[in-house]
């Protein structure tokens, strides 16, 4: 993964305001350039898409 820039103005002066964001996959960041606060996915769910996905589980069979 490369070096996290702002979205907002491109700089790489970030720093972390807090480990989690509006969702359980994102944190928070502020870019210390342009005074933006936006969130992040964070680094422990970016590669989730690269595995395999995991079939669903049903309900279970019914007695007869």
């Amino acid at each position: 993964m490369g070096q996290l820039t702002c979205p907002f103005c491109e700089s790489p002066d970030i720093e972390d305001v807090a480990q989690w964001g509006g969702q359980i996959i994102t944190r928070q960041a502020r870019c210390r350039s342009c005074n933006t606060y936006f969130e992040v996915v964070r680094e422990d769910f970016d590669d989730r898409a690269a595995r395999p996905a995991v079939p669903p589980v049903g309900p279970p069979p019914r007695a007869a």
